[in-house]
C-alpha cells in the first residue's frame, strides 16, 4: 500500500518594532520529529523576543505564544521546538514576531544609584527642562542640560555602547524632526540604559561595542534633530516590548558628597 506524500508547507512572517536595525536573527532548522526555531543575538545588550505561532498538525515545546529574554552576544539560542503530531499528514507553520532591546520582564531597578554628571570637572549647566516638565517632556522622566555645542559630554555611569547615530545636522521643532537626532545609547549593568542625544555630527567619541567608563568623553554636544538651541538631552530607562519605562534618578553634586534628583531651572556645578 502506497503512502501519500507529505507536504511540508511554512509560513514565516517577521514584524519588528522600531529598533529594526538591531542585529538580531530568528529561524529554524529540520530535525527528524520536527522543527527548532533559534535566536541570534548579535548586540551587546540583552534583547526581548516575543513569538506567536499558528501550527498545524505541529506542537511547540513551549507556549505557542511566550517572550523570551535573549542574553547579549548570544548565538543559537533555543526558542522551542515544534515537533510534528502525525507524520502521515501534512504540516504547516507560521509565526509572528516582535522585538525589542532590553528585559520585557524588568519593571523597576533599586534607585541608589549615585549617576555623575554628564560634564567635565569645574563644569556649570542648567537644567533647562526637568523630569514631566509640560514643554516636550510631558509624561518623560528626562533632562535637558543648556550647554553650548562643542561641549564635552562625559558618561554618567560605566556601560557598553549599544547605538550610535551622528551623521545628522539639520534641526527643528516639528515632532518628525525626531528622525535627525544625533544620539547615543549605553547600556548598564542593572538592566536600565542611558540615552545621550543632540550632539553635533560626527560628534561621537566612541563606537557600538565600546565599554565605557563613568566620566569617560563619549561625545560633543550640540543643536542637532528636534531641537531649539544646543543642550543636551538625557533618558535613563528601562525598554519593554512595547515601551520604554524612563526614570528619576540622582546625580551627584557640588564636592560629589551630595546625592539628588535633579529639579529643572536650577543650574549644578561638578566639582569631582
Amino acid at each position: 500500500m502506497k503512502l501519500k506524500a507529505r507536504f511540508f508547507i511554512l509560513f514565516v512572517v517577521f514584524s519588528f518594532s522600531a529598533f529594526a536595525n538591531f542585529n538580531v536573527k530568528i529561524y529554524y532548522e529540520k530535525f527528524e520529529k520536527g522543527y527548532h526555531v533559534y535566536v541570534d543575538n548579535k548586540e551587546y545588550c540583552p534583547v526581548s523576543v516575543k513569538i506567536e505561532f499558528d501550527l498545524n498538525n505541529l506542537r511547540s515545546t513551549k507556549e505557542n505564544t511566550e517572550v523570551f529574554i535573549i542574553p547579549a552576544n548570544e548565538e543559537k539560542f533555543l526558542l522551542t521546538s515544534l515537533e510534528i503530531i502525525n507524520s502521515k499528514k501534512s504540516h504547516k507553520f507560521k509565526y509572528n514576531t516582535i522585538t525589542n532591546i532590553g528585559n520585557h520582564f524588568l519593571n523597576e531597578v533599586p534607585n541608589d544609584f549615585d549617576y555623575y554628571l554628564p560634564y567635565g570637572k569645574n563644569k556649570e549647566y542648567s537644567v533647562h527642562q526637568g523630569y514631566m516638565s509640560n514643554s516636550t517632556h510631558i509624561g518623560i522622566n528626562a533632562l535637558d542640560f543648556s550647554m553650548p555645542a562643542g561641549t564635552g559630554i562625559r558618561a554618567v555611569r560605566d556601560g557598553v555602547v549599544i547605538k550610535v547615530v551622528q551623521s545628522n545636522e539639520i534641526n527643528c521643532m516639528k515632532k518628525d524632526c525626531v528622525k535627525y537626532n544625533n544620539l547615543l545609547i549605553v547600556y548598564h549593568s542593572d538592566g536600565t540604559f542611558a540615552e545621550y542625544v543632540h550632539f553635533k555630527k560626527n560628534g561621537s567619541k566612541v563606537q557600538v561595542g565600546d565599554r565605557v567608563k563613568q566620566n569617560e568623553l563619549i561625545a560633543l554636544s550640540g543643536n542637532v534633530g528636534r531641537s531649539s538651541g544646543p543642550h543636551l538631552h538625557l533618558e535613563i530607562f528601562l525598554q519593554h516590548l512595547d515601551k520604554r519605562i524612563t526614570l528619576k534618578t540622582k546625580f551627584l553634586t557640588d564636592e560629589g558628597n551630595t546625592s539628588e534628583i535633579l529639579k529643572e531651572k536650577r543650574a549644578y556645578k561638578r566639582n569631582y
